[in-house]
Order: C-alpha cells, then sequence, then structure tokens
C-alpha cells in the first residue's frame, strides 16, 4: 500500500487482526485449482495475513508482502508464509517466480500500471490473478441496517478516501493485468456477532481512522444508536453477512 494507506492500516494494526472478516476457502480452492502449480503464490498488500492463512492451505509456499510493518507484525507465524515489507510494485520476488497473486481487499489502493508490470514479472506463464474484497455488510434487522447505511454512506462521507468508490464497484474500472474471467456470484462471508464484535470491525475502517485522526469519533454515536436497537442492548448474536466480490483471470 502506498503510504498514506499503510499510515493508515498501521495505525489500526492490532484491531484490523482482530476483527476483519476472512475469505470463503471455496474461492481459495478455486483459485488454486486454476493456477499452473501449487508451489508459490504471492499474496499482495497482506495486511495481518488474512488470506495468506488461507492460501497456506492450498500452496507449497506463500510470499505474503505490505508496505506497513506494523500491519505484519501481527500476522501470525505459519511455516509456508514467507512475510516481507515491501510496495506492491516493487515485492523483491525473483522474475517468473510465482504461480499465482492474489489481493486480498487492497488492490484499490495500489491498482495500476507500475503494479501491472510487477506482476507480469513475477508471474510464471499460466500464472493467474485474483483480486477479492467485499461488499457493506448485511444486518438481518431492517432498522439496524438502516443505521448502518447512513452511517456508511453519509456519515463517513468527509472522512472516506477516494479510493473506496472502487470498492463499491466490485473493482469494476480498474486496469487489470490479463483476462477477465467471470467471478463466482453465489460466495458469501458469514459471522455470528454481537454489538461489541461489529464495533470493533467498524473501528478497522479507514475512514472511522480519518475521522479520529480529526478530533471526532463517529463510532460513538453510532455505538448508542444500535444499542437501542440491538436485540438485549447488543448482547445477542446477529448473522452478518457480506457479498464476496472481485475479478480474476489470466495474467498476460
Amino acid at each position: 500500500m502506498p503510504d498514506r494507506a499503510s499510515d493508515l492500516f498501521g495505525a489500526v494494526s492490532q484491531a484490523y487482526a482482530a476483527h476483519r472478516p476472512t475469505y470463503p476457502d471455496a474461492f481459495f480452492a478455486a483459485f488454486a485449482e486454476r493456477c499452473p502449480a501449487q508451489q508459490v503464490v504471492w499474496d499482495c498488500g497482506c495486511g495481518s495475513g488474512q488470506a495468506s492463512l488461507a492460501l497456506a492451505g492450498h500452496f507449497a509456499r506463500v510470499e505474503a508482502s505490505d508496505a506497513s510493518a506494523e500491519q505484519l507484525r501481527h500476522a501470525p507465524a505459519h511455516p509456508r508464509i514467507h512475510y516481507r515489507q515491501a510496495p506492491a510494485e516493487a515485492s523483491g520476488l525473483a522474475s517468473g517466480s510465482v504461480d499465482g497473486v492474489l489481493v486480498a481487499a487492497a488492490v484499490h489502493w495500489f491498482a495500476g500500471e507500475a503494479f501491472n508490470q510487477e506482476v507480469r514479472r513475477v508471474a510464471r506463464p499460466g500464472a493467474v490473478m485474483a483480486w477479492i474484497g467485499y461488499l457493506p455488510l448485511q444486518l438481518p434487522h431492517q432498522a439496524l441496517q438502516a443505521s448502518l447505511d447512513r452511517f456508511y454512506g453519509r456519515t463517513l462521507e468527509p472522512w472516506w478516501p477516494p479510493q473506496r468508490h472502487w470498492v463499491d464497484q466490485r473493482y469494476a474500472g480498474l486496469p487489470f493485468p490479463g483476462q477477465d474471467w467471470p467471478f463466482p456470484e453465489d460466495l458469501w462471508i458469514e459471522r455470528h456477532w454481537d454489538l461489541r464484535d461489529l464495533l470493533g470491525y467498524l473501528g478497522t475502517w479507514s475512514a472511522v481512522e480519518q475521522a479520529r485522526r480529526e478530533g471526532a469519533d463517529p463510532l460513538a454515536e453510532l455505538a448508542l444508536e444500535l444499542r437501542d436497537l440491538w436485540p438485549r442492548n447488543g448482547t445477542e448474536p446477529l448473522q452478518m453477512r457480506w457479498p464476496f466480490m472481485g475479478r480474476w483471470g489470466l495474467i498476460r
């Protein structure tokens, strides 16, 4: 990630490791099957290693990189994962060394020709690229959903970085370094969380961190609002669902 993203997410690295959701394992299995081999995969912008751990179940070695030293400090150790601090456009990996490249919830920070050139440099013939992420979460109660939608779309609007619109567009319009394939549309991320869990997750959003740096704490007001609407004053676990989305295809 560039300096701004590295700074923002480095500041919430511990919370990020604790509260960010992981991704459907069915997708990682499908991704590995489409790669020419399952020897080496590059997890670029790995953060605190959520996707790295999943990839380690399908590849012999995971090269996981991130620009934020603080994020990497909270990544779990694993015998098949090698973490390195490096920007997306200068990974330090050998040319023609990886069977696949995956970016989880981060490509909107560094997508562009410099990154695409690095992808093509490190990719073996037939290597596959995947950008994955998720859309805003869905709650089971209409009043809770309306409150969260206002928070996301109105309250935080002054603090969202401009890159956020790429996520809302499912990364459409960003330059992809290869041939796009149809992306699976039937996968979801699901969790059962109480209000405390949800607030921990919301505290990792870049817009919330930026607001706090400017002396505002919009999450405190939202917490009071949600507690009044939540069953048993926030203590009852509810089902959270995020639509899983992304782009993938053959690297040219």
